[in-house]
């Protein structure tokens, strides 16, 4: 693979593993696009590591807090529950790639399922963002997030198996239906979602060291070009959706799905 796919993907993952555009959706569409090979284990376990560690940098006191809140007595109570929250919000999906998760990526990556899923899910997008709109006290802080709220945005996080669903579009609807600000419901978003990063990541580390040599056909240039590109464009997509959210909403994403997914009928059925 030549250096410039490799820049290519690191740039789809870093901006589609945040944004409420589907990360598995364009990561199906860029090889077919682009007639790329596959990229293979190695790429997508330093992709996804690179993607974790832009979370981690950027919410990297939203986490010291929550870590105080599993492994510290003195931690605070609202502390001790969202941190704990996060733990049992994260086993659906966990459960849920467990065990349907070879079946979805052998089974569901033809781009027409996708193009139909970024459609109709962005229909329930703008359910959410014209609900928030109506929604009256909502929560302003993680720290305030009852556990019912976290419970609910960690089961419609499973919902993000599915090509062109959006794992950060879902959850964040589903905060905003939980009465949750969209602000603190992206924030959020991004603090459950890790744990499902890094065990993808470490999955697909895991696949790699105990898989064949085949498997790592990159230089340790190419894997730093890619871990850096995804890490930064990462990094710059978490800050580019809060501010957007908070001055647009969930409206640029909905438009650019529904764009996309007419392009692909059209592309992939003439």
């Amino acid at each position: 693979m030549e250096y410039w796919q490799i820049i290519l993907l690191g740039i789809i993952q870093g901006i589609t593993e945040f944004l409420p555009i589907s990360s598995s959706g364009h990561l199906i569409l860029a090889p077919i696009i682009f007639n790329f090979p596959d990229q293979g284990l190695a790429l997508d376990a330093i992709l996804h590591v690179a993607t974790l560690l832009s979370i981690i940098i950027f919410f990297k006191r939203d986490l010291i807090n929550l870590s105080k809140g599993l492994f510290l007595k003195s931690a605070s109570p609202d502390h001790k529950r969202v941190s704990w929250g996060i733990v049992l919000a994260s086993f659906p999906a966990g459960l849920a790639g467990l065990f349907f998760g070879d079946y979805i990526e052998n089974s569901l990556r033809d781009p027409s399922f996708v193009a139909i899923n970024l459609f109709l899910w962005s229909l329930v997008f703008l359910a959410a963002e014209r609900f928030s709109k109506k929604a009256q006290s909502p929560s302003e802080e993680i720290e305030s997030l009852t556990l019912k709220q976290i419970l609910i945005v960690g089961f419609a996080q499973m919902l993000a198996l599915l090509p062109g669903t959006s794992r950060s579009g879902v959850t964040i609807s589903a905060g905003l239906f939980s009465n949750i600000s969209k602000i603190t419901a992206a924030r959020f978003s991004f603090l459950l979602g890790a744990p499902i990063v890094l065990a993808a990541g470490s999955l697909k580390i895991w696949h790699l060291v105990s898989g064949p040599a085949a498997a790592t056909p990159y230089t340790i240039g190419q894997l730093t070009v890619g871990f850096v590109t995804a890490f930064v464009v990462g990094y710059f997509s978490i800050k580019a959706l809060l501010g957007i959210l908070e001055k647009a909403g969930l409206i640029p994403f909905i438009i650019y799905r529904i764009i996309l997914s007419l392009g692909i009928l059209v592309y992939f059925n003439n």
